[in-house]
């Protein structure tokens, strides 16, 4: 899957699953937009990408910061000229929290993050590979964006959500040969995401009969070859799927 020539831009890439994609695709010769809002992760994967041989370039930004985004875009495109492949990884928890312990303060968090800012950097990139005739948009959503019970009730809706704009932009825009594909992870460990010291511990034991289906945990690398193989020409046919990578925790 050699990605030559090919610009992405990856969310959330300092940490967990983004930084095992950059890493990834990086190792196949793509150049890397690494977007993260801490600049110390930012450097060290930038680092560690072309330390490897890869191409990266690392922009600070806050995903919701809708003139952020705008700025970042129009770095890449200064540097590279376009964009072929957008990864829309950056996520954040809401701690297992059901509705009625649902803030407004933490469902407009999470739904920023996860959901608008998806929303932002695609609507920003769709012009640019309507123009080159051809794109891929991958958006990591969740096991939880397919059921009720793995995930708080903001996290639900925002990956749900996230879903559904997959498929919206996979339909909307399959004759100008841009792809939108979801790879839904199930339980993923080494990843900042999750903060267990702040989990609704009674809410938890609902989603308990859910939760436990999971079995063991998975790797970010299992999770990123999935991604390399969405940017890649080996997917030049899928379009609108919802991938799950979960280790059968789906099937159950």
């Amino acid at each position: 899957m050699d990605l030559a020539g090919r610009t992405i831009v990856l969310t959330g890439g300092g940490a967990g699953i983004g930084r095992s994609a950059a890493l990834t695709l990086g190792g196949h010769r793509a150049r890397i937009a690494i977007l993260d809002r801490v600049p110390e992760r930012i450097d060290a994967v930038t680092a560690e990408v072309e330390s490897a041989g890869g191409s990266a370039l690392g922009i600070v930004t806050d995903i919701t910061d809708e003139s952020a985004v705008d700025a970042a875009i129009r770095q890449v495109v200064e540097r590279w000229e376009g964009i072929d492949v957008l990864v829309n990884c950056a996520g954040i928890f809401d701690d297992l929290r059901p509705a009625d312990r649902t803030s407004n303060e933490v469902w407009n968090r999470v739904i920023a993050v996860n959901l608008t800012a998806a929303f932002v950097l695609t609507r920003a990139v769709i012009p640019l590979m309507v123009a080159a005739g051809r794109g891929s948009i991958i958006n990591i959503a969740s096991v939880a964006g397919t059921r009720g019970g793995a995930g708080g009730a903001a996290y639900t809706a925002s990956k749900h959500g996230l879903i559904g704009l997959t498929k919206s932009v996979a339909w909307g825009y399959r004759k100008d040969g841009i792809r939108c594909n979801a790879v839904c992870p199930g339980a993923i460990g080494e990843t900042a995401i999750l903060d267990h010291n702040a989990i609704d511990q009674d809410y938890a034991q609902r989603c308990f009969p859910i939760m436990s289906l999971s079995g063991e945990p998975g790797v970010p690398q299992s999770i990123a070859d999935a991604i390399l193989f969405l940017s890649s020409d080996h997917s030049a046919f899928v379009s609108g799927v919802v991938l799950p990578v979960d280790g059968g925790w789906c099937a159950g």
